[in-house]
């Protein structure tokens, strides 16, 4: 009786051992697969912003032609939901007619007020500024919606993306690890404070910040800035 006892509770361990590896192997493919899956994402942000951007001039954190009359800048933090959601309800519309026209230059500033994630995104997306690719770069970064200081902005995943982005790695790390990234960033950050900036994203259109209700204040008050200069 106690040497079957003994083989069924064996036999019950080898079992279980078998079902934790079968569990295991499920779940280094679902990882795999899901990494797979969003670098190829990736892939696809990375090329339609490289031709997006492409067709506009751009210097720096800046698109758009200098001459234009309207300057509107935006001082914003990778992980503010709300600059995720400006991005797209306000930046895309306003690069695709007042840019595209010639009739507003648009500058991004960084304030990144949310954490350390917030300022190692800042200084990333400043490296890859150095080394041409800020657009395509920060498009990227904001597709990824980080919030809360939870990793998506970590120092290897911003190395990463650089190189998804095909950019030189040493160059863009030892950027990175460089104090002038830190300086830019706090120049930026030190701007907006003396500003009075209170949030992100703030608006600002010819040197005046711009409170919004809604998003379409924004593009009303270009309108008025435009009638204003063609006086």
């Amino acid at each position: 009786m106690g040497k079957k006892a003994r083989k069924t509770s064996n036999s019950g361990k080898s079992g279980s051992l078998q079902w934790a590896v079968g569990i295991a192997v499920v779940l280094v493919a679902l990882l795999i697969g899901a990494q797979w899956w969003s670098n190829r994402q990736d892939a696809g942000t990375i090329t339609q912003a490289a031709a997006y951007y492409g067709q506009f001039p751009t210097q720096g954190t800046r698109i758009g032609s200098p001459d234009a009359p309207v300057h509107v800048e935006e001082y914003f933090d990778f992980q503010c939901p709300h600059c995720h959601t400006a991005a797209e309800q306000v930046v895309k519309r306003l690069l695709d007619s007042y840019v595209a026209e010639g009739k507003v230059q648009f500058t991004y500033r960084f304030f990144p007020i949310l954490g350390p994630e917030s300022v190692q995104a800042a200084r990333a997306a400043y490296c890859a500024m150095e080394m041409d690719a800020f657009w395509p770069y920060q498009e990227l970064l904001m597709s990824k919606k980080g919030t809360g200081n939870r990793g998506t902005y970590s120092r290897d995943n911003l190395i990463d993306y650089a190189r998804q982005m095909g950019l030189d790695v040493a160059q863009f790390r030892a950027c990175l690890d460089n104090d002038r990234s830190l300086q830019y960033v706090r120049q930026a950050y030190d701007q907006g404070v003396r500003m009075g900036l209170l949030g992100t994203p703030t608006f600002v259109v010819n040197g005046q910040i711009v409170n919004l209700t809604t998003w379409e204040d924004i593009f009303r008050v270009i309108d008025r800035a435009l009638a204003a200069a063609a006086r």
